[in-house]
């Protein structure tokens, strides 16, 4: 076969499967907002842009993941909400991840579910990684990196998430998720003064270029409340961040039952301080 008509099958090829792909590969900009339950927080793909639309959220992140020693929950991607929310969440301009909560004894079974949720819901534009307790240990490194490693393979953006400064945690194997696309620092806690800043540093310092801090919206989290946890001071995070931020959790915003639900959600509304040039 002539060489001008093997590239063009191989440039049809090509074109082809971009076709098919998801449009956006790009990171998160704006607010964004993690949610555990699709279905119970929100009741159907209409009702939930209408919420997100009013608090101006840009992009969620979805449950699909929570491996611990007691539980393996895949709610989202087994009662099919995944498959049946997102492609209408896409189509209103709301991006979406998705993010579990991995066990180092059960790496390709949480590969497997995010290679799942790919297949399900094709326009999904990558995964987040929240290593928490269960990988609290130097020992873990290893199988902190063949995570990474096999996540990345998958050819959609890593973010990585756990606990905020670096320094706090010294046990914690930090490193092994440095390969990461983009970094959430969790700064949603008592801690004020220089924290925020120390947590933002301390992930840039593993070389993860792209931050987006995770502030806090949930039931201990107060706007007007200078004794509680300050969601208005945490929010003030976001002024290290390269665009985008985002708030732990949609359910603390339209279902928590305590007076300061709606005070959370209006706040989250008129928040447009998520620094870069998002």
């Amino acid at each position: 076969m002539e060489l001008w008509k093997k590239l063009g099958i191989a440039a049809a090829a090509f074109l082809a499967a971009k076709s098919v792909m998801p449009k956006s590969r790009k990171l998160p900009k704006g607010k964004g907002v993690f949610i555990d339950d699709l279905v119970r927080e929100g009741k159907s793909p209409a009702h939930l842009i209408e919420r997100l639309k009013w608090m101006d959220i840009s992009f969620i992140l979805i449950e699909i993941a929570w491996h611990d020693d007691k539980q393996d929950n895949t709610h989202n991607l087994e009662d099919g909400s995944l498959a049946a929310f997102v492609p209408e969440l896409v189509a209103a301009g709301i991006q979406c991840w998705v993010w579990g909560f991995p066990s180092p004894d059960r790496v390709e079974r949480f590969v497997e579910l995010v290679e799942h949720a790919y297949r399900v819901a094709p326009q999904v534009a990558g995964v987040v990684v929240d290593a928490e307790k269960p990988f609290y240990g130097p020992q873990y490194a290893t199988q902190a990196e063949d995570l990474m490693s096999r996540l990345k393979a998958l050819g959609r953006p890593v973010g990585f998430t756990s606990y905020g400064y670096t320094n706090y945690h010294t046990s914690f194997p930090y490193e092994a998720f440095a390969s990461a696309d983009f970094g959430m620092p969790q700064i949603y806690s008592e801690l004020g003064g220089p924290y925020p800043n120390k947590a933002d540093d301390s992930y840039r310092d593993l070389g993860i270029e792209y931050m987006v801090p995770i502030n806090g919206a949930s039931s201990v989290h107060r706007v007007d409340d200078p004794d509680g946890f300050g969601i208005e001071e945490q929010a003030a995070f976001s002024d290290t961040s390269d665009g985008a931020i985002a708030f732990w959790n949609y359910r603390h915003l339209v279902l928590a039952d305590d007076s300061r639900q709606a005070q959370r959600a209006t706040f989250v509304r008129g928040f447009s301080d998520w620094g870069g040039d998002g």
